[in-house]
């Protein structure tokens, strides 16, 4: 087995690879090849510091690898079939660590489906730790929870722009999929501000597709959590009736709540995990 940088492989080869590696999979997660790209942009992938393992002509496995300020995160991890019980997982993982040392990190992040027990028991024992529960959500279309809103003072459309300052001023810790330099990468995102006739306040940032709301981030300014987030996502759905609506990696804490008075409910949960470098000046998520 060698372990070759990834930028080697054109992505319709790194495509292919991975979604070998989930063909039995806890959550499927199908990719092709301009999904793959695009995510690739967003979440800055370095392919030179990403990897594939080969035995041959044999790809047995790949590893990828988001390049930031003082930090790095490993995704798209996956062990072909062919190249499982080999190692193969522990050479992608010596691979992806040693090029984040080289790069000067203080910390590695990644993400870790909960009840994916043995990818969990590998990031352990290459030292990382958890650091909090992640939630993957969902709300179909149309539906009736019986919400009752509360009266609105104020509701504020906003455009890409200012949706960017919203996000750049967030007083929650973010993860690597909702962090402020992936929404950079985004096109054409949106946002709506509320002011409640109680006081209370609060934003929500999004991206609408033609048949889906995606990149769905709330923050609460003041008032009550559950309250501020229930209604800036009602204002939300009553714009944009006809989509559905994924949010990912949301934390359990009382905004979860508010989703979820809004008819949101959990696909599953990450488990988002954290390894210190031995240069770490110590390290905090970042906005």
């Amino acid at each position: 087995m060698e372990v070759l940088p990834a930028d080697q492989f054109t992505f319709e080869q790194l495509t292919d690879a991975y979604n070998q590696t989930r063909v039995d999979y806890l959550v499927p997660m199908p990719m092709n090849v301009a999904r793959l790209r695009e995510y690739a942009h967003v979440y800055d992938v370095n392919l030179p510091c990403s990897c594939v393992a080969v035995a041959g002509e044999t790809m047995l496995g790949l590893g990828m690898l988001g390049l930031r300020d003082g930090r790095s995160w490993i995704t798209r991890l996956g062990v072909l079939p062919s190249g499982r019980r080999k190692g193969t997982g522990n050479a992608i993982m010596t691979w992806l660590i040693d090029r984040s040392a080289q790069n000067g990190v203080d910390a590695v992040w990644l993400e870790v489906i909960k009840g994916n027990d043995p990818a969990h028991r590998l990031f352990r024992k290459y030292g990382f730790s958890e650091t909090r529960d992640l939630i993957v959500a969902r709300r179909p279309p149309g539906v009736d929870t019986g919400f009752q809103p509360s009266p609105i003072a104020s509701i504020t459309n906003l455009n890409h722009e200012d949706a960017l300052i919203l996000l750049a001023h967030r007083r929650q810790p973010a993860n690597w999929l909702n962090q402020s330099e992936s929404l950079q990468n985004v096109r054409n995102l949106s946002a709506l501000q509320i002011e409640m006739a109680n006081g209370g306040k609060g934003w929500v940032t999004y991206h609408a597709g033609l048949l889906q709301l995606t990149r769905i981030l709330v923050e609460v300014i003041q008032g009550d959590p559950v309250e501020v987030t229930a209604n800036l996502l009602y204002a939300l759905h009553d714009r944009h009736k006809r989509q559905d609506a994924v949010t990912e990696n949301l934390a359990d804490d009382a905004v979860w709540q508010g989703f979820q008075a809004i008819g949101y409910f959990e696909s599953f949960r990450r488990i988002e995990m954290i390894k210190p470098m031995k240069s770490s000046r110590g390290f905090l998520p970042r906005r």
